[in-house]
């Protein structure tokens, strides 16, 4: 993977990007402005997994309509995420807290999605309600931890 970062930085795109006085905070306004639409549309169908939320409605229902929202914004924040990592590779590389990040974020990525396509496909409401709540408490958990370990890249 050094040797993928190491290739990255010496990109004339990667120079361009390290060098510009305004790129990086444009690509992070972005990051955070998609990161506010998917944190959304994930925060507002775990709180309908728990039953805080949009109780009328059946989860699969809520499941459905969120996820376009999620899946476009995690899109959003993948490309951003990608050209902030680009203006310095190798920075990030050797950073234990972009790692943990990433790690992190693959998980609830796979999770998150993996639980939310199989409610959106479902028509029963409630048949697994514990399941339901803990699948949503293990989702809002990864999501926080990513958001610390993003806070954490800048201070170590």
């Amino acid at each position: 993977m050094l040797t993928l970062f190491r290739w990255l930085a010496s990109t004339h795109f990667s120079i361009a990007l390290n060098q510009s006085q305004w790129a990086f905070a444009i690509i992070e306004i972005v990051h955070l402005l998609a990161l506010s639409v998917s944190g959304g549309a994930i925060l507002y169908f775990d709180l309908r997994m728990l039953g805080w939320s949009f109780r009328s409605q059946p989860e699969a229902q809520v499941a459905r309509a969120l996820l376009p929202l999620a899946g476009l914004g995690m899109l959003a924040m993948t490309v951003s995420g990608f050209l902030m990592v680009a203006s310095g590779p190798v920075r990030y590389y050797y950073n234990p807290a972009f790692r943990l990040k990433m790690y992190l974020f693959i998980v609830a990525l796979l999770f998150h999605f993996a639980v939310q396509w199989k409610v959106s496909r479902g028509d029963k409401e409630g048949s697994v309600r514990t399941v339901a709540r803990l699948a949503a408490v293990i989702s809002l958990l990864l999501w926080f931890s990513i958001g610390v370990a993003g806070r954490a890249i800048g201070f170590v």
